[in-house]
């Protein structure tokens, strides 16, 4: 740019936009526009055109196009949010309606599983006619073939008896067959014991069958769930573990699983009696008891067998002719009260 001089004094200025001269203080005239240079190869500013005429021109093309392009740009910037999550917090929420699915999306509606009741059998006692006497039974479990024989074996059956790990159940303490009562006699349950398993073979006898084999892991396991009806005051063929004599024989190591002429059977059977010490007793007008008939081990024995043989469940466990062995197991209670499991196998 050409230096500027003052008109008054000659001195140069330094600078094209001062008012003033620097050394007079004179005022300096206005410096003249430059001109525009002239755009090589631009079309039409090469003709003399000013560049902002087509800086302005440019713009306007640009607004045109926008205002034709916008609607195009607005349509596709909506069907991309449609399809995918942005990742801009600031954008607004939106809920879908209830039961419509979003898009590109499948509904799959949830499923509930209905739980089947399961019915539960409930074995319902038999009772004699004597008094505090109850009696249940319990059926063995049968493993049938697909063609079961109507024939029964006549022959001694197949016994398969698997005793890999033996596990005696507690047995009742020598302690606990003595009576608390004043004047009770003693009775020993073993002899107790004996003398229902020979009544039980006399039954058998009568009815054609082949006597029983005593078995004392089978009397053991008979005596343990014996005492434990008198140490948890239950009297039922299911303990209050669930456990019935079948479970009770596999958890002491004997299944007793055997096989005969058209079929096989696993599982011990049971027979169970609840009696008394006395056949009876007197009590005075209070209703204090003041003397008890004690029953001897023989009498006891012979009011257990009748029970079970009045009972047809019970009739038909000891009359079974597949049968090999038995188990006589007794516990007394504190309050002079007999218990008696018989197993079979």
């Amino acid at each position: 740019m050409a230096r500027r001089f003052c008109s008054k004094c000659g001195a140069a200025q330094e600078f094209s936009v001062q008012k003033f001269c620097t050394s007079c203080g004179a005022p300096l005239p206005d410096p003249a526009p430059a001109a525009m240079p002239d755009v090589q190869g631009a079309g039409p500013a090469s003709s003399g055109m000013p560049v902002r005429i087509i800086a302005i021109a440019v713009i306007l093309i640009l607004g045109v196009a926008a205002i034709f392009l916008l609607p195009q740009l607005m349509a596709v910037t909506g069907t991309a949010l449609a399809g995918t999550a942005s990742a801009n917090n600031n954008l607004p929420l939106q809920q879908s309606p209830s039961g419509m699915p979003l898009p590109g999306v499948t509904t799959i509606p949830a499923t509930g599983t209905t739980a089947t009741p399961v019915a539960t059998k409930t074995v319902p006692s038999a009772t004699t006619t004597a008094p505090i006497t109850t009696l249940t039974s319990v059926q063995t479990t049968r493993t049938l073939p697909p063609t079961p024989t109507t024939t029964v074996p006549t022959a001694a059956p197949t016994t398969v008896i698997t005793l890999e790990t033996t596990k005696v159940p507690p047995q009742p303490p020598v302690s606990s067959y003595t009576s608390s009562t004043l004047g009770a006699p003693y009775l020993d349950p073993a002899a107790l014991e004996v003398r229902v398993h020979e009544l039980i073979n006399n039954q058998r006898q009568q009815n054609g069958l082949s006597t029983l084999s005593y078995d004392p892991f089978l009397a053991d396991i008979a005596r343990g769930h014996s005492w434990d009806m008198v140490i948890r005051n239950f009297f039922e063929h299911m303990n209050p573990d669930g456990l019935l004599a079948r479970d009770r024989g596999n958890a002491a190591g004997y299944p007793c699983i055997r096989v005969v002429k058209g079929g096989s059977y696993n599982g011990i059977s049971e027979n169970l009696y609840l009696g008394t010490r006395y056949a009876s007793y007197y009590s005075n007008a209070e209703g204090v008891i003041t003397a008890y008939n004690w029953s001897t081990v023989d009498e006891i024995a012979e009011r257990a067998v009748t029970g079970w043989m009045d009972s047809p469940g019970h009739r038909h466990n000891i009359l079974t002719s597949r049968y090999q062995f038995e188990g006589i197991g007794v516990a007394f209670s504190s309050d002079d009260k007999i218990y008696v499991t018989e197993n079979f196998c």
